[in-house]
């Protein structure tokens, strides 16, 4: 199926990878993705309390399996509540974890490298990172989010600079979530209880805002993930709208994706060993709805274009392609 948007911007589902269980080959409350090399994905796991399946499963866009990492825990290279996560330009993993108030980095193989961070408000504390981007200088910037602020570090944990602080106006955030940086340094936010997307400069001096609460177009309802792809397009996980809504650098509206799933490769393969399953699907009704997104989470958009959306609710991740990429009129955020 081949989404069209208002645009001349077109975007085609292209598969689903995973399914929904409890552990090995699938995913458990999925939060968040980043890339690796090769069309390696590092998809985060928060997992179910009771379970305490949480971790980082490893794999390709094509649907290869390739491992997993990840503790439960206070201990060092343990995570609590994992909200983010980011690779740098060596494929250094970084997590962010909301309850023990600090990043983690690993290796590419989940190799525990070090960790830094402190409970606070002052320079360089957190109080419940959640998203996490590199800037074109290779610096980490942290969605602060209860400190409701942007922090900007080295890799090794030295704080560099961050702005932002509570309320409505601009430049200012109320529990910020996502965060992504365009190739030239923008820096776009996704201002969760706020209802809007926010773009500042390299510096982080605000350049302008799209977006209030809503069902219409350009409104959210808690919006989460962001990315930004190479032509400067930006897409925005509208959570609690079950939709992805597809905007240019300035916020003029382009598109939204609400989910086109077919079953993955992994799905089937459990169909085959599970005769019973397939019995239950054969009678089940309306399966047309289990295609869309139910509360999706994460998204990242790779060099080929690939539109990569963690269905948070679903277990899985639905994959897209952008078909066009032509220059239209720009309109919609405020200076």
């Amino acid at each position: 199926m081949t989404t069209q948007p208002v645009s001349t911007r077109k975007y085609e589902y292209s598969h689903t990878v995973g399914i929904d269980d409890f552990s090995g080959r699938s995913f458990r409350y999925a939060v968040d993705l980043a890339l690796g090399q090769g069309g390696v994905l590092y998809v985060l796991q928060r997992g179910v309390a009771m379970q305490r399946n949480l971790g980082v499963k490893i794999c390709s866009v094509d649907e290869e399996y390739l491992g997993e990492f990840g503790v439960y825990g206070t201990g060092q290279g343990e995570w609590t509540w994992p909200a983010g996560i980011a690779t740098d330009s060596q494929e250094r993993v970084y997590v962010s974890d909301e309850w023990n108030q600090r990043i983690s980095v690993f290796d590419s193989k989940g190799v525990f490298l070090k960790e830094w961070g402190e409970f606070g408000a002052g320079p360089g504390q957190m109080n419940r990172p959640s998203g996490l981007a590199f800037d074109p200088q290779g610096h980490v910037l942290i969605v602060d989010t209860l400190n409701h602020r942007i922090q900007r570090f080295t890799k090794d944990g030295e704080y560099i600079d961050g702005w932002g602080g509570y309320g409505e106006g601009p430049g200012r955030f109320n529990m910020p979530w996502g965060i992504a940086v365009s190739s030239d340094g923008e820096v776009f936010v996704s201002d969760w209880r706020n209802d809007r997307v926010q773009k500042f400069g390299s510096g982080g001096q605000f350049i302008g805002e799209w977006g209030h609460s809503g069902k219409g177009q350009g409104e959210f309802d808690r919006p989460v993930g962001i990315a930004v792809d190479q032509s400067g397009d930006v897409y925005v996980v509208d959570s609690h709208n079950h939709r992805i809504q597809i905007f240019d650098g300035d916020g003029g509206y382009l598109a939204q994706l609400t989910g086109d799933s077919t079953m993955s490769t992994w799905g089937e393969q459990l169909m085959a060993a599970n005769p019973l399953m397939v019995e239950q699907r054969r009678v089940a009704k309306d399966l047309d709805r289990e295609k869309g997104f139910w509360n999706p989470r994460g998204i990242c958009v790779d060099d080929q274009g690939r539109i990569i959306v963690v269905d948070s609710g679903r277990g899985r991740l639905q994959v897209y392609r952008k078909l066009h990429d032509i220059e239209t009129a720009k309109s919609g955020a405020k200076g």
